[in-house]
Formats: C-alpha cells, sequence, structure tokens
C-alpha cells in the first residue's frame, strides 16, 4: 500500500497541530521520499516513528530558529500519526474498495432522505474528461449538460491519485448530492449554498452513517479550516455556515427539498439568507439528526481557526502558564531565552492569549485551551508549515 493512505489515513484520526495539511503532507513526502511504502499498519508506525526520530534526534536541545522549530512540531505530529489507529486503514486493500464498499451505502441513505442519487455510479480515473482535465480537484460530478455537450457519462468522478483513506467516502457523499441538482437545472451554475448543503446532507449526515464522528470533524477542520490554503475552501466554509442557518430552521427535509427543487431555488434560498429573509422561505420543516448537528456545532460553528502562529511562537505559546516567568517559559519550550522573550513580549501584546507584565505571566487563558484540546478532536494552537 502507498505510505501516503497510511499518512493521510493517521492525520484524520489524529489531533495533529499543523494548520495547512498539503504543506505538512509535502514536507513530510519529501523528508521521506514519495516512493515509501508500507506494507502494514505496524510497519507504517514504524516508519513514522523513525522519520519523526530523524527530524528531531535531539529532542531536549535548545531551539533558536524557526527551522528547528518547524522540525521539532512536525517530529510531534508525526509520533501522533503513528500512535493513531493505523489499523483502520488496514481495513480495506485500498481506497477504491473502500469506495466500492460504502459508496452504495451512502446513496441509500440519501435515497431514503429522497433524493435519487441511485444513478451516479463511482468512477475514478487517472485524469477527468476533458474539459475537466485541467482542474486539480479531488472528485466531480458531470451535469445532465457536461453528458451532452461533452459526452461525458454521468457519475462521481475521482483522480486515482487523489484518493484518501475517510476523505474521499466523505468527499463522495458530498459530490453525491450535486448529481440531482445537475439533472434539474444544470444550465445553472452551481457552487453558492449548494455546496453548504451538499457538506451537511452529504459528508455529515450520510457521511455520519459509514464514519465516526471524530474523523468528520477532522476532515472538516483540515479541509475547511487551513491556514494559507486557496480562498475556495474557506468559501465552503461559509457557505456551509449558510446552510446551517437553514437546517437549524428546515432540519434536514428543508435542505432536501432544496436540492429536489433545484439550483434556481436554491440560489433564491441563498438570497434569502443574505438578506435576512430566511423565516419568508417556503419549505417544510422536519427533524434534524443528532450525530449531523454535533458535527455541525464542533467544525463548522464552534471551532477556531484563529490560533495559528509560526513555529516557534506555537513551541512558546504551549508553554505559557499564569505566574510563570520568561526564562522558565522558554527552558520548558526548549527555545533559546535571547530569541523566545521577544517572542514573547510580542505575542503577549498580539494573540489575546496572555498578558505579560514584566518578566511573568500575569494573566493567560492557554491553560484553558490546552485543557479543551484534551476533550477534542483537532488542536485549537496550531502551526504552520513554511
Amino acid at each position: 500500500m502507498q505510505f501516503s493512505e497510511y499518512l493521510f489515513g493517521g492525520i484524520y484520526l489524529s489531533a495533529c497541530r499543523f494548520a495547512n495539511i498539503e504543506r505538512f503532507a509535502s514536507y513530510v513526502t519529501d523528508f521521506m521520499g514519495s516512493d515509501a511504502r508500507a506494507d502494514s499498519a505496524s510497519e507504517a508506525a514504524r516508519i513514522l516513528q523513525e522519520a519523526a526520530g530523524r527530524l528531531d534526534s535531539a529532542a531536549e536541545s535548545v531551539l533558536s530558529t524557526e527551522e528547528d522549530a518547524e522540525r521539532r512540531l512536525i517530529a510531534r505530529d508525526l509520533r501522533l500519526v503513528a500512535e493513531s489507529e493505523l489499523e483502520r486503514v488496514d481495513d480495506f486493500a485500498s481506497v477504491e474498495e473502500r469506495l466500492d464498499r460504502f459508496g452504495p451505502q451512502v446513496q441509500s441513505v440519501l435515497v431514503d432522505l429522497g433524493l435519487d442519487v441511485r444513478d451516479a455510479p463511482l468512477r475514478i480515473v487517472d485524469v477527468f474528461p476533458e474539459p475537466f482535465h485541467r482542474f486539480g480537484w479531488s472528485a466531480f460530478a458531470p451535469d445532465l449538460e457536461d453528458e451532452e455537450n461533452f459526452d461525458i457519462p454521468r457519475g462521481v468522478y475521482f483522480r486515482r491519485d487523489k484518493l484518501r483513506p475517510f476523505y474521499s467516502e466523505a468527499l463522495f457523499a458530498h459530490e453525491v448530492v450535486h448529481t440531482v441538482t445537475g439533472r434539474i437545472d444544470p444550465d445553472i451554475f452551481a457552487m453558492g449554498l449548494e455546496e453548504g448543503i451538499a457538506e451537511i446532507l452529504g459528508t455529515c449526515y450520510a457521511g455520519s452513517s459509514i464514519l465516526p464522528e471524530e474523523v468528520l470533524g477532522n476532515i472538516l477542520v483540515h479541509g475547511r479550516h487551513g491556514v494559507e490554503r486557496p480562498k475556495l475552501w474557506s468559501v465552503y466554509l461559509n457557505h456551509t455556515r449558510q446552510a446551517s442557518l437553514l437546517y437549524d430552521r428546515f432540519g434536514l427535509e428543508g435542505l432536501a427539498e432544496l436540492i429536489r427543487r433545484g439550483r434556481k431555488a436554491i440560489h433564491d434560498a441563498e438570497h434569502a439568507v443574505l438578506t435576512g429573509q430566511v423565516e419568508q422561505l417556503d419549505l417544510p420543516r422536519g427533524k434534524t439528526d443528532p450525530k449531523t448537528s454535533r458535527v455541525l456545532d464542533f467544525a463548522c460553528r464552534g471551532y477556531l481557526s484563529t490560533h495559528v502562529f509560526s513555529p516557534l511562537e506555537c513551541l512558546l505559546l504551549l508553554s505559557v502558564r499564569k505566574g510563570l516567568t520568561v526564562e522558565r517559559i522558554c527552558a520548558d519550550a526548549g527555545v533559546d531565552l535571547t530569541v523566545g522573550a521577544p517572542l514573547l513580549e510580542r505575542l503577549g501584546a498580539e494573540s489575546a492569549l496572555f498578558v505579560q507584565d514584566g518578566d511573568r505571566i500575569a494573566y493567560s487563558n492557554m491553560e484553558r485551551y490546552l485543557h479543551a484540546e484534551e476533550e477534542s478532536v483537532a488542536a485549537i494552537i496550531r502551526y504552520l508549515p513554511r
């Protein structure tokens, strides 16, 4: 099995601290080599632990550069991945096999909701059909108009080199929702609120029938709360927030009805959201789903994506506590005092996480956030790989 499948699978099973999944994966791949392989979860765990040891070979050494701090934090994340339940990745021989197994289950859940997604076969390709071959997407669902204009058979298409355990199943659940609107009024451009509805009905609701809540939460944190990633992903997050407003008012049935009515109705509903006229929408009211609500509450509405810092700053913050001196914090963080002291002074003024009085921390919220991390599936204080 490709080592990357264990790497990504473990990421979604862990509370890693990085804030940009592409940069993290690229760093690890460059460090280990693109041809790295593992024949089992235990071998993958061993390789990850060895890589972490090479990255941070002197774990007790005092650091003074962003590069060394980055290596230490990446090593810590690799250890988390290595200690995760990588055996779950071994449940199937490949991601393609996972999709073959779970795709019909996702479709069945959505059919029960009144969405006819049965005529949406899974298609895994090396290159997307023209004219979509130039796009770097992981997956897409062509519209009826694409079938008519470009002779593209209907279905949900995945690029083989973009397949990832857990993530691809959740993405299939999202994309298959688009196949319904793509048959009703394919001449109308999608995007907008439709993406948010597909995220709730597909990723969160149907996805929760095949994936644990903590895995879905991690997928959404890495996919929607990343930093210095393409703007598209924050757009998706905001449309999911819009859709969650309708979900709270009208439940699953209200969102499903919008999908059944098509893209014009969805764009009209987004207009109502944008102009504060939600209560005027003529939609049926139905029940919400407890699992879906919990995932949305965490990953869409409750998660803080603002506390992202440079590697050195992150190391220092993780050691900040009320009453500690600057010297003690730098020592606990393993950061050179001459480097760490001015950084802490600036963080105290800019981060809104603590207040420094002279050489001592007078007030701090770091303890609260780190305590919350102990009960969360994702890190709150994060670093940005360079």
